[in-house]
């Protein structure tokens, strides 16, 4: 073999030893909110938690029969039947009512005591038959009601003790804005469960 010939084989053999392989597969870049501070997701979960603990009665209601508890009228009342958040109906007069305005729509409601009873009605408008359908809301809820306790009182129409709520008109059901809430709340929870959890599963992986 010539010289020259030995010279091209060695100029080749170099260059295919220099040639560099294929190259590895583009490393999947992380989500920037899969990537987020473990302290940042465990506060929205807490959030998130918290918010939907809020929800909880909204969606036990919306659940719930939409047959009504009957819980009787005057002079047979049936108190002892009532159960909270659930779907109730009732008859009787309303006694000391207050007027009072909805708080996103202004629309008018009446507040009043149904006579002989530890029960207020809320009711849409100004008056109507006495016969009220509705929600018997969660005692907490009472909170919300405590400047109506106060005029009632001052017209001589103090609550009793253990005093409870009947949202009149309020039917399961009818308001989807909890679910979705819910719904959304569940989903935040979930992707930051992921995120906290998703370098404990990688590095598990990385182990086997």
């Amino acid at each position: 073999m010539s010289e020259d010939r030995r010279t091209e084989d060695r100029f080749f053999a170099g260059e295919a030893a220099a040639r560099p392989g294929p190259a590895p597969p583009p490393r999947r870049r992380e989500s920037p909110f899969l990537a987020r501070s473990p302290v940042f997701a465990v506060v929205i979960i807490g959030i998130a938690g918290w918010l939907l603990a809020t929800f909880w009665p909204d969606l036990a209601y919306f659940a719930s029969s939409r047959s009504p508890i009957d819980l009787g009228g005057p002079g047979a009342y049936r108190l002892s039947e009532a159960r909270e958040n659930r779907l109730v109906q009732v008859r009787g007069e309303l006694s000391g009512a207050v007027q009072v305005a909805e708080g996103r729509s202004g629309a008018p409601r009446t507040v009043g005591r149904l006579s002989g009873t530890n029960l207020l009605v809320d009711r849409p408008g100004r008056g109507g038959p006495p016969l009220y359908e509705g929600r018997l809301l969660p005692r907490s809820a009472r909170d919300g009601y405590a400047e109506v306790a106060r005029r009632l009182a001052e017209q001589g129409e103090p609550l009793p003790a253990g005093w409870q709520v009947l949202r009149d008109g309020e039917r399961p059901r009818r308001q989807f804005w909890p679910v979705l809430g819910a719904a959304l709340l569940l989903g935040l929870i979930a992707l930051n469960l992921r995120a906290l959890l998703r370098p404990i599963l990688l590095a598990a992986r990385e182990r086997r």
